[in-house]
């Protein structure tokens, strides 16, 4: 089962801001939200999914806080909690092409016992959930003034390996295509069948592969971006569970995956059931061997991270984590850490179960996405 959907459960019991950091608000209002990045002209494009079925979107939101929406009639359905939507997730754009990844949608139901997982038997609501989309407009994504409608007899023909040619009512084109399509499920001894949820998304530096983190398959995929052939990279290890509650082992659950230095990627584990306190970690993943090791430990339900470089300096890291105990009655607020050094301090907290980050290195300034709806800005020094 997929354990980040919790997060939409977990969301209204986290806590207010306090005074420790006070981030600006650029913006409220938004669905849900899952992924945010900077678009050329830093702006900012958002995942949002919805329980009804289809009705997904990818919002613009201008640095000013104004809501559009983009693209809408995205693959969406009721989660395996039954409590939020699923659709819409991991997000990046270049030169005019924007990636979205399709979650598991309702694809997924509760099996007979807890922490299993079976097929939702009452069909889908979409034929287009895990995998990846490619939209391929005629203008740079800041230039497109109106909005992009899905139809699901669109999602058909782009699920039967059409490529779709689509207006957005304003000038605005764009070409439509499943770049990857990855197994819906397979058997798992555990818990029946385990799900794909492409989760996390990052392209390489020349554009030329999508690395993938998948939060239920726990897994990491390359996709080539022009042919969209796609592998496994790295299938990662169960997280000893050191509570002696439920089973021994957890799930790592990906949720980001991002580049580091020239050939290196770095990927952040939320952990599943029952997030245990400092169980969470950024991985250093060198996906020409598969080879895994820690890198950023002790964490707690960490949901996205950002390597900051600057030039001849020591880098610096910052990790968001969604709650400082995910399994109390009354989760606390969550918080964005700092690495100068090796020690970690705290630049933000008090945040409202935050689920993405994006920077502006032309500005300096830190973007935290909130799944209450809020964009949240921090300069960082």
């Amino acid at each position: 089962m997929t354990r980040l959907l919790l997060l939409s459960a977990l969301a209204g019991a986290c806590g207010t801001l306090f005074a420790q950091a006070a981030p600006e608000v650029v913006a409220t209002g938004l669905r849900s939200p899952q992924k945010m990045v900077l678009t050329p002209r830093g702006n900012f494009l958002v995942s949002e999914p919805a329980m009804t079925a289809n009705a997904g979107r990818i919002s613009f939101v201008t640095r000013g806080g104004t809501r559009r929406s983009l693209i809408e009639g995205l693959p969406s359905g009721v989660d395996v909690t039954g409590n939020a939507g699923s659709g819409p997730t991991g997000l990046a754009v270049r030169q005019g092409t924007l990636y979205v990844a399709i979650g598991v949608g309702d694809a997924e139901r509760s099996g007979p016992t807890p922490g299993t997982s079976v097929h939702n038997t009452s069909s889908p609501s979409s034929p287009l959930f895990a995998t990846v989309l490619r939209f391929r407009f005629n203008h740079e994504v800041d230039m497109i003034d109106g909005t992009f409608q899905i139809t699901p007899t669109q999602q058909r023909d782009l699920a039967d390996g059409k490529t779709l040619e689509i207006e957005d009512g304003r000038g605005g084109t764009a070409r439509v295509m499943v770049l990857a399509r990855f197994p819906l499920s397979e058997p798992n001894a555990q818990s029946i069948y385990k799900f794909s949820n492409p989760w996390g998304v990052t392209l390489s530096a020349n554009g030329g592969e999508l690395w993938v983190a998948d939060a239920s398959m726990n897994s990491l995929v390359r996709v080539n971006t022009m042919t969209g052939f796609w592998e496994r990279v790295v299938r990662f290890a169960p997280v000893p569970n050191r509570t002696g509650v439920g089973a021994p082992v957890v799930d790592p659950v990906p949720t980001q995956v991002r580049g580091f230095l020239q050939n290196q990627l770095l990927v952040s584990y939320l952990t599943g059931f029952p997030f245990v306190p400092g169980n969470a970690r950024v991985m250093l993943v060198n996906p020409s061997t598969g080879a895994t090791s820690e890198f950023i430990y002790d964490l707690t339900s960490c949901t996205d991270f950002w390597v900051r470089t600057r030039g001849n300096q020591r880098p610096q890291f910052f990790v968001l984590e969604f709650s400082a105990n995910q399994s109390a009655a009354q989760p606390p607020p969550g918080r964005l850490l700092r690495y100068d050094t090796a020690e970690s301090r705290v630049a933000a907290t008090g945040l409202i179960a935050p689920v993405s980050l994006a920077f502006d290195e032309a500005t300096d300034e830190m973007f935290i996405l909130e799944l209450t709806g809020r964009i949240l800005k921090l300069r960082i020094n």
